[in-house]
This record gives structure tokens, C-alpha cells and sequence, in this order.
């Protein structure tokens, strides 16, 4: 009976059995293949400690509206087509589909709200990952999100008021 168990290959190294560990700790981590297109085009870096430190610097009211901005599903029109909420997804200004980026970088509606958020710029002007807080894909591993462009961002789409949750 010893001599069968000795034979038997059930022995692993210690590094082996550490290095199966953290391949699959790192697999569970990852967001499924198929979920949060939008979310992963904004953040290369999902997910990640930079998302909790980027949600507590913000009142519950500005991570709302964040969350909306960085996941789509919000109340612009792009969305609630999606679900059927509404039948068109032309913004209401006529140029485009009402996008998140439409929403804040082209709508012509909405230019005197947009000025505050567009002096956190900096040559970054029409970066939806840099004023979402995300990391871009040409980011560096030091990258750290700009806490005033994402609050000014927050704020500009509390002042259009299409992100009033007393509607």
C-alpha cells in the first residue's frame, strides 16, 4: 500500500502549487470577457485600488453620477435606446447620437457649462479616460487620475441637469 503511494505523482512543489494559486487569484479578478465594454474602454487598468481611491475622494451624489458616466448607463439618450426607453438615441441638438462623449465634449447645448471642465484640459481636451478618471492605454505604470478634472467633470454634468436624480 506505502509502495503504490510513493509512486503515485501527487506531490507538488511548494512553488508550483503558490504559482497555480496566484494565476488563478489573478483570473478571478479579471472582468469577464464580454462585460463592461464601455467601463474597459475608459480604464485600462480595471480593475484596480485606483477605482476605490478614485470613488472615496467623492460624495455618494458625484459617484453616482461618475458610475453613469464611466459604465453608459445613464440618462442620455445613447442608453435608454439601448433599453428601449426611448426611440431615438439623436441627441436633442441634432448632431449626433447623445453619447457619453458627445455629452461632454460636443454638444453644442451644453458649451457655457462645459467651459469649467475644459480648463482641467491641459492638452487632454476630448480624453474621455483622462476626465473619467481611467487610465488610458498609453498610460504609464506611475499614472494617477487628475482628482479635478474627474470633480469638474461631475460637476459639469450635475449643472446640465441631465444627472438630477430628483427628476
Amino acid at each position: 500500500m506505502q509502495a503504490k503511494r510513493a509512486t503515485r505523482d501527487e506531490f507538488q512543489a511548494r512553488s508550483t502549487t503558490l504559482r497555480l494559486l496566484l494565476n488563478e487569484h489573478a483570473r478571478v479578478r479579471q472582468i469577464p470577457e464580454g462585460v463592461g465594454k464601455h467601463s474597459r474602454r475608459i480604464d485600462k487598468a480595471l480593475p484596480g485600488k485606483h477605482t476605490r481611491k478614485l470613488y472615496d475622494e467623492l460624495t455618494r451624489k458625484e459617484s453616482e453620477v461618475l458610475i453613469q458616466l464611466r459604465t453608459g448607463k445613464s440618462p442620455l439618450k445613447c442608453y435608454l435606446c439601448k433599453i428601449g426607453a426611448v426611440e431615438s438615441d439623436e441627441c436633442t441638438c441634432g448632431q449626433s447620437a447623445e453619447t457619453v462623449e458627445h455629452f461632454l465634449f460636443r454638444c453644442r447645448r451644453w458649451t457655457v457649462q462645459r467651459e469649467t471642465m475644459l480648463r482641467y484640459a491641459r492638452g487632454k481636451a476630448g480624453d474621455l479616460s483622462f476626465f473619467l478618471g481611467g487610465k488610458a492605454e498609453s498610460g504609464d505604470d506611475k499614472w494617477q487620475h487628475d482628482s479635478g478634472a474627474v470633480r469638474a467633470t461631475i460637476q459639469f454634468a450635475l449643472a446640465t441637469k441631465r444627472f438630477s436624480m430628483d427628476r
